[in-house]
């Protein structure tokens, strides 16, 4: 059961298509298995739709209709976001959310346990990190995997981290988070997320500047944060 939900002008902008690409992927990912904020995004919409409905038509070129029938015969792009496919690949995982799917190519179809193929890098076999494809200028998206029992060094953000929780589950002094819940964490934030100790914790993670250590040995890593 998902407790923990992104906000309501999060699911607000979502709809009406506003997200930069990395934080919309992951709405959308939440979404897909949060039948709450499916509905929410449903309401938005048709919010959206009534007052499309009540704007005054303005007139365009006549030449418009004739133009974009044309670029229906384009073909489209078949790679997109730093070279990964644009298409949904056959076969894919089913543990990974349809969103997210083409970005993970190199996961294997039928494998539960299929974080194990990524390339993962970290200071540690304990904390590990694999930077996905749909990072930007503005975000970083990045995938995170906290071993079974294991924890963060204790941290602050300089910016906005949103997370979500794709396998396993961690806790922080502020609650209890397992797959599906959303979590934003800010310049407020100051905590130590501790992977459940039967699985091992993979999450999908945005942010908007790197994460600050506070802790005594942590404060040795922020130089190396990006």
């Amino acid at each position: 059961m998902v407790n923990h939900h992104p906000s309501d002008l999060l699911i607000m902008q979502f709809s009406a298509g506003q997200l930069p690409n990395a934080l919309g992927i992951m709405v959308a990912c939440h979404i897909e298995n949060c039948t709450v904020c499916r509905q929410r995004g449903l309401h938005y919409e048709s919010v959206g739709g009534e007052l499309l409905e009540s704007v005054t038509p303005e007139p365009v070129d006549s030449g418009v209709l004739n133009r974009l029938l044309s670029e229906l015969d384009h073909p489209v792009a078949e790679t997109a976001h730093s070279g990964a496919p644009a298409y949904l690949p056959t076969g894919a995982n089913p543990q990974i959310p349809r969103p997210l799917q083409r970005f993970l190519t190199e996961v294997p179809a039928q494998d539960a346990q299929w974080y194990e193929s990524l390339p993962w890098s970290g200071f540690s076999q304990s904390i590990q990190e694999y930077l996905l494809p749909i990072s930007d200028s503005q975000y970083t998206a990045k995938l995170y995997k906290i071993a079974a029992g294991k924890e963060l060094p204790e941290h602050t953000h300089r910016g906005n981290e949103y997370t979500l929780v794709m396998s396993g589950a961690f806790a922080d002094k502020s609650g209890d988070y397992r797959a599906g819940d959303f979590v934003l964490a800010d310049q407020d934030t100051i905590h130590q997320p501790k992977a459940h100790q039967n699985k091992d914790c993979i999450c999908f993670a945005v942010m908007d500047a790197p994460l600050k250590f506070t802790g005594f040995w942590g404060r040795m890593l922020n130089p190396f944060m990006r």
